[in-house]
């Protein structure tokens, strides 16, 4: 099983060289290494730690990387380059990344009589199921630059996508970060030093600052109980959706949300139709690519109908007469894949559903990015409000007493 490994090493001008590279043990590491004319100093395998992913995207794949292989690939290969030329000739960022030493390894495998599709299963952090079927088909059918030149269209929509969604979201995450980081200062710092200041006094304090002085009093006694909740609510969640009954819940939950799960089933629809057409074009069965898109879907209760859809297709059954098991799958979607297979016409079908649900989502982030914007600039008003009221209406009380 191929794993990630930190290395150090030295070139011949005794220049030193870091890096993460992807590979099945560490002599694999050493080997390629030596190919570079690098000597290693130290490799160590490192925790390949992915993160859940919301959206059901890629995750920790890089883009770019990607897909300017895939585009480098297709050219090359259209041009009349044999592969293994081809595979010497692409070049992805620095010399000793861990792209370019899985395009060695490709390239190794191709020398021994191995597929290309084979050697890429090797590397699942780089290359999906999706995309290793996708080559495999092209393979199989001679159309491998066209395949190619597809799945780079499908990853750069992708990208936009999984770029769009971050832009969407990133906003109130800082604004919220922001807030937390601020109250706990007020509460650990500030304040204690005003309660210090107003206990000389015996003016009574408004009912905002007691209920100030109460939270923060709560937060510098028991700080370990606050964070010891926080990791108790990070790790359970982790377990959550570790568990296989506890993910279905929390995907169930999470499709449901107002504004944001519509967000994440289009996201999850598009990039399921656009996968789906890529396969089918390459000449999957139908059967055979949902299957595989399945599990491309990290989404468990959109996987699930996937599953059901998989299995009217298996049973030959109409889509159309069958929409109210689909609870989570758009109708239009369902209705219009119908229509493609019973007109012949699934492949155009499909690029038009995926289309349209990739300019769905970048107009739904957008208008959530809209609406979430005024709604935490009043929150933070509020904030700030609260806060100023709680520590200078007891000046107006002492201002009070010292006339007195």
């Amino acid at each position: 099983m191929p794993a990630q490994f930190k290395f150090q090493a030295v070139s011949d001008d005794g220049a030193t060289h870091e890096g993460v590279i992807v590979a099945v043990s560490a002599e694999h590491v050493e080997e390629y290494l030596s190919h570079q004319n690098l000597l290693p100093i130290s490799i160590s395998e490192v925790q390949d730690r992915r993160p859940y992913s919301l959206f059901g995207l890629f995750g920790g794949n890089k883009y770019e990387d990607l897909i300017t292989f895939t585009n480098q690939l297709a050219t090359l290969y259209r041009a009349g380059i044999p592969l293994l030329r081809a595979l010497t000739l692409i070049k992805i960022g620095k010399e000793t990344g861990r792209f370019n030493y899985v395009i060695y390894q490709l390239k190794v495998g191709v020398e021994s009589g191995r597929q290309l599709s084979e050697i890429m299963a090797d590397y699942p952090d780089l290359f999906s199921r999706v995309y290793i079927a996708g080559v495999a088909a092209g393979e199989e059918s001679g159309k491998l630059d066209q395949t190619l030149d597809e799945l780079a269209i499908m990853l750069e929509r992708e990208m936009e996508i999984a770029r769009q969604l971050k832009s969407a979201t990133r906003y109130p995450m800082v604004v919220v970060s922001i807030l937390v980081a601020a109250a706990a200062v007020m509460m650990i710092y500030v304040i204690p030093r005003f309660i210090d200041f107003y206990s000389s006094f015996t003016a009574q304090l408004p009912l905002p600052t007691r209920i100030l002085i109460g939270i923060s009093n709560f937060a510098t006694n028991y700080w370990s109980l606050i964070l010891g909740l926080i990791a108790a609510g990070v790790f359970g969640f982790r377990k959550l959706v570790a568990d296989p009954q506890g993910r279905r819940w929390f995907d169930r939950r999470l499709v449901q949300l107002p504004v944001f799960g519509d967000l994440i089933i289009k996201a999850n629809v598009a990039r399921f139709t656009l996968m789906f057409r890529i396969l089918f074009r390459a000449g999957l069965p139908i059967i055979k690519s949902i299957d595989l898109l399945i599990s491309a879907i990290k989404n468990t209760a959109i996987s699930a109908e996937l599953i059901l859809l998989q299995d009217l297709f298996r049973k030959g059954q109409d889509i159309s007469g069958s929409l109210d098991k689909f609870k989570y799958l758009p109708e239009m979607a369902l209705q219009l894949i119908s229509i493609g297979v019973e007109s012949g016409s699934l492949d155009r079908t499909l690029e038009e559903v995926g289309n349209h649900y990739s300019k769905e989502v970048m107009y739904r982030s957008r208008q959530m990015t809209s609406i979430i914007e005024p709604i935490l600039t009043v929150v933070l008003g509020l904030f700030v409000l609260v806060l100023a009221l709680a520590m200078f209406l007891p000046m107006w009380n002492l201002i009070k007493v010292f006339k007195g």
